[in-house]
């Protein structure tokens, strides 16, 4: 006998055994109870959210020997044939393999007969965007006016790639990713039922990586069940995904935080030379990075996305020493990661990151009174509290608030400077905000590069990014930049001459083409 899957073997025979998706279970349920069936469905949504299983359930509802009913007997000959794959009425359609005119065509004169022995026909066409344009026009037809002994049921992932005519055919239904919280409780019922001791960090996990698929979470637990012996903790699915721990980021981050770069670097090095994936790395990476954010901003979400336990006491030490540094740390993780897709050289990418996230801890002075919320017993629902769950994570005092105004400034400014001086925003990847000085801004260089200092040192560069940092403060500013070592300096104070001619060019948005001595 041949083995079966654990999502087929799982796979929810009635609406009640659905997970999530109560929106489209509760509609559904209606319109069988009402008699009031449309024609033709159309289910869209991520893949392993319950489209093809809520179609087979619609089958039998509408065939089933109690009558059209929203809770199939699943006992009676209807219901098992169509369980098994067995009955003529029932058919299912790969639209990828079967795309062309002529398979439609086909389908369209088997359309006419009469039900073999069930009392409905249903058709059930999976990735229906893959028919191609002949074959959609051909399906047209009989979409809009099918015989009354017959349903359509078109299930896909990609909505947008299907013709208005075909959708406007059918009665549209979005099934949405599947919650953390309700993937960990089907994997606890599943792991109950099989013998296996599934830990509740391991089926978190497992519920984070299959990002909101059912199916992808059943098979990712199937595979853990086999690579252990009747117990699946957080290591064993760490191994079987090659996700990288959280406490390898715990110590990157440290050292970084601890300006010990060459320690940074070494850690980095075993990862890569252990046979880590420089892609998992970095993504791993983003994962721990986000989870620290929210730990530090928001706990409320951080505790329902079910971070706990050991994760919660390592950050906890992180948040206090790390929050001031967390939105110029993200951005250079983000940054990489898309430098990666395009580079050649990824593991250099790695290490480039390193150093200049080094360089952005250090750049920033360090932030006194860093309050972080440790525990909370109580529970996350109902009516929070507003002095547990919504901390303030950085205390009021004036260094910081001004150090927490630029960096909230930053990324607007760069648009800004981008929008307006394509060439001057092209460079300013290589500057953060250091601090501010009464009405002037601190910038410094990243790394010490003197053809980017002198790029970015010229007064117009200098005068696009004072004016966008005016605009975002709110406040009339000047800016200066300054080398990692402060052997340099440079001012965007502009002369008066500069101030006038910038003013007709604001006045009359227009441009400099020439300039006569």
């Amino acid at each position: 006998m041949a083995y079966q899957t654990l999502y087929r073997e799982w796979r929810p025979a009635r609406f009640s055994e659905v997970s999530g998706q109560d929106h489209i279970k509760h509609t559904l349920s209606n319109m069988l109870q009402r008699s009031r069936v449309p024609h033709a469905l159309l289910f869209t949504g991520p893949r392993g959210t319950g489209k093809t299983t809520m179609a087979k359930i619609m089958a039998r509802a509408l065939n089933c020997h109690l009558g059209v009913t929203a809770e199939p007997c699943l006992v009676c000959p209807a219901c098992v044939a169509i369980a098994a794959g067995s009955s003529l009425d029932v058919v299912e359609i790969d639209a990828a393999s079967n795309r062309g005119i002529d398979e439609i065509r086909e389908l369209r004169e088997h359309v006419k007969f009469a039900p073999v022995d069930l009392r409905t026909k249903v058709y059930i066409i999976d990735e229906v965007h893959m028919l191609t344009t002949e074959a959609f026009n051909a399906l047209l037809k009989t979409l809009e006016e099918p015989p009354q002994h017959v349903v359509f049921v078109l299930a896909t992932t990609e909505p947008h790639k299907l013709p208005a005519t075909i959708i406007s055919r059918c009665q549209r239904f979005d099934f949405r990713r599947l919650a953390a919280q309700v993937i960990i409780a089907r994997l606890m019922q599943v792991a109950a039922a099989n013998g296996v001791s599934l830990s509740t960090s391991a089926a978190h996990e497992i519920a984070q990586h299959a990002v909101g698929s059912m199916r992808d979470a059943l098979g990712l637990f199937e595979q853990c069940a086999a690579f252990v012996d009747g117990k699946i903790d957080v290591d064993a699915v760490l191994a079987v995904t090659g996700t990288v721990p959280g406490a390898v980021y715990v110590k990157l981050l440290t050292a970084l935080e601890e300006g010990n770069l060459a320690l940074a670097m070494q850690q980095l090095h075993s990862e890569l030379t252990g046979g880590r994936e420089t892609g998992q790395y970095l993504a791993s990476y983003i994962a721990a990075l986000r989870q620290l954010l929210l730990f530090v901003h928001s706990p409320r979400v951080f505790e329902e996305s079910g971070y706990e336990g050991e994760q919660r006491e390592s950050f906890l030490c992180l948040a206090r020493k790390l929050a001031p540094y967390l939105p110029a740390v993200i951005d250079i993780a983000l940054q990489t990661e898309n430098d990666m897709r395009y580079g050649g050289h990824p593991r250099l990418h790695l290490e480039l990151m390193i150093v200049k996230q080094a360089n952005a801890m250090q750049a920033l002075p360090q932030v006194a009174n860093v309050a972080v919320l440790a525990e909370r017993d109580e529970p996350t629902t109902g009516t929070p509290r507003a002095d547990t769950h919504r901390p303030d994570i950085l205390k009021a005092d004036t260094p910081k608030a001004e150090i927490s105004q630029l960096l909230k400034a930053w990324p607007e400014v760069q648009r800004l400077v981008k929008q307006k001086a394509p060439l001057t925003g092209a460079t300013m990847g290589a500057i953060s905000p250091l601090r501010l000085e009464g009405d002037t801004v601190i910038l410094q260089m990243n790394e010490s590069n003197i053809h980017t200092f002198n790029r970015l040192s010229k007064p117009a560069d200098l005068l696009h990014i004072a004016k966008a940092f005016s605009q975002v403060l709110g406040k009339s500013v000047e800016v200066k930049l300054i080398m990692p070592d402060g052997s340099g300096t440079a001012v965007s104070t502009p002369s008066a001459s500069e101030n006038s001619v910038q003013q007709v060019i604001e006045i009359f948005e227009g441009t400099i083409v020439k300039t006569k001595e």
